[in-house]
């Protein structure tokens, strides 16, 4: 294998590794026939949700939203009497603890020479890998679509990952694209 095949390879596991880590839930309204859905409008989130300081709206999730109705045909419309359905979106940010194991590597270096008064003697004992404990940050975006005739929520869809700051702009816009791309995957499906 040459060294371009293997960095595309390395590269194209590591964007479907950094797939993986998104966590997609659906609900929808069984009884709705989302084939009449043409139309969509934009409106804010619930107030309750909205104040609160972990929330947060981000016009590239909007816009990235946007381009993945696009591709089913839905045509985004300002007023709520042209529109099908309405759709609010919003994510919510918390730290958890990660823990990860050492390096199996280390392993080696983990163990060493131990004196035991009961015994009287020295003998080569292993501990236990130690665990490396990280803050990461997780997000939650959750995207909720009402019939606009009679306000129900038809479908709401949740997708938990990773959010890596560290990544270049460009990195982190793919990223969003990547995200609603696989949480509306389904949403697009159910007129099918």
């Amino acid at each position: 294998m040459n060294i371009l095949n293997l960095f595309s390879t390395i590269i194209l596991v590591a964007l479907l590794a950094g797939c993986n880590t998104m966590k997609v839930t659906s609900e929808p309204d069984s009884s709705y026939d989302f084939s009449t859905i043409k139309t969509y409008q934009w409106i804010a989130g619930p107030s309750e949700i909205l104040e609160g300081s972990d929330t947060y709206i981000n016009k590239d999730i909007q816009l990235a939203l946007s381009q993945e109705f696009e591709k089913k045909d839905l045509q985004s419309v300002s007023s709520a009497t042209l529109a099908d359905v309405q759709i609010a979106y919003y994510v919510k940010l918390k730290e958890e603890m990660e823990y990860t194991k050492t390096n199996p590597y280390e392993r080696d270096f983990s163990g060493g020479f131990v004196y035991s008064r009961e015994q009287g003697s020295w003998s080569y004992g292993e501990r236990e890998p130690d665990l490396n404990i990280y803050t990461v940050e997780i997000g939650t975006l959750t995207v909720l679509v009402y019939d606009t005739q009679t306000g129900i929520r038809i479908w709401r869809g949740n997708l938990k990952t990773k959010i890596d700051r560290s990544r270049p702009p460009e990195q982190q816009q793919e990223r969003i694209q990547q995200a609603a791309e696989k949480l509306l995957t389904n949403f697009l499906k159910m007129d099918k």
